[in-house]
């Protein structure tokens, strides 16, 4: 009996530990496990990556210039061109004078030019493109033609001369991109650019540029402006005369004249102006006793009023200019005449140069 259930317990023993075996291995081993899972789970895991250097500010971009029209891209032509301004007007049309109700005294004097050299700014439908040269403008006045047909007209004379397109539109493009242009001139009056429009084309030959602008005003809805400009450089028609040429001029007639560069219709010195500033000290400092008025004329553009003030204001120009450099302002007294004492006719642009002067008088 005894060793009976010694054998029994021993049968029990060993059940419990096979059981047990089982049950540890189940627990080991997981169910259906992908074989790409178990090496994953057993492949030793990668090395961290070490921490990136933190990135450094990007400079700031420069702002870059508004690209727009570019001559340098317009091809060279060689067009035949007969005389200057090289465009008519449309047929049914005229050039505006005084004699028409639409131009008054003052438009016309105001804003007609034909003028052997100034400064006109063309928009290009992003920028404004300055242009120095010849210039003249002019409405023309008439019936029967849209504006389109305006532009068209002058796109397509342009074209079979070679030259291009450089913009055309409604100005309301160029009041958003906030410009304003140094001389409105007959364009946005009373700041209507949304009603106005323009077409600009230019021709690039060999040897000058020529630019052509069509405009339509929002009170000129039968007629249209036209601007024609050819680039060239300034033609000089007066030398600096010597200190001691401008003694022998206020010897013999007690006054000499000075053709001293301003910004157009403005009482600011261009910096052209300096050498004949120079010799104007030079005359004052070899003759101490010598006192001067210095005397501002214009030409008779614009109102009587007007030029009255824009003479007073050169002259004090000049002479705030002198005095900055040393001379004495008990020397010195300005006056202005406006355009009261021409010394030409202010019919012709030639004259009219001569009439815009400073004038050096003995006191």
């Amino acid at each position: 009996m005894k060793l009976f259930l010694t054998r029994l317990f021993m049968l029990i023993g060993a059940a419990s530990l096979v059981a047990c075996s089982s049950k540890s291995n189940d627990e080991e081993t997981p169910a259906q496990a992908p074989v790409q899972t178990a090496a994953a789970a057993t492949a030793p895991a990668p090395a961290p990556a070490p921490a990136a250097a933190p990135a450094s500010a990007a400079p700031a971009a420069e702002p870059t210039a508004p690209a727009g029209f570019d001559v340098n891209a317009v091809p060279v032509a060689s067009p035949k061109l007969g005389a200057f301004p090289y465009f008519s007007i449309l047929d049914g049309y005229h050039k505006g004078s005084v004699k028409d109700p639409e131009v008054s005294h003052d438009k016309f004097n105001d804003l007609f030019k034909d003028v052997a050299f100034d400064r006109y700014e063309f928009f290009d439908g992003v920028k404004l493109i300055p242009v120095e040269g010849r210039l003249t403008t002019f409405e023309a006045i008439g019936k029967g033609a849209s504006f389109f047909q305006v532009e068209k007209t002058y796109e397509k004379l342009v074209h079979d001369l070679g030259g291009v397109t450089v913009w055309e539109g409604n100005m309301e493009k160029f009041k958003d991109a906030k410009l304003k242009m140094d001389e409105e001139r007959h364009r946005g009056r009373f700041g209507m650019w949304s009603s106005e429009k323009a077409g600009v084309y230019m021709v690039r030959a060999t040897d000058r540029e020529i630019w052509v602008e069509v405009y339509q005003r929002y009170d000129d809805p039968a007629g249209y402006w036209l601007t024609v400009v050819e680039k060239k450089a300034l033609p000089m028609q007066a030398s600096v005369l010597p200190a001691e040429a401008l003694k022998k001029e206020l010897d013999s007639k007690g006054h000499v004249a000075l053709y001293l560069n301003f910004d157009t219709d403005q009482a600011t010195l261009r910096p052209d102006a300096q050498p004949a500033v120079a010799q104007i000290i030079a005359l004052l400092a070899a003759n101490p006793s010598l006192n001067l008025t210095v005397e501002g004329h214009t030409d008779n553009s614009g109102t009587p009023a007007h030029n009255q003030e824009l003479s007073e204001a050169r002259a004090r120009t000049v002479v705030a200019t002198l005095t900055a450099q040393g001379v004495a302002a008990n020397r010195l007294k300005s006056a202005g005449f406006g355009q009261t004492k021409p010394l030409a006719d202010n019919a012709t642009e030639e004259g009219k140069a001569k009439n815009r002067r400073v004038e050096l008088v003995r006191l």
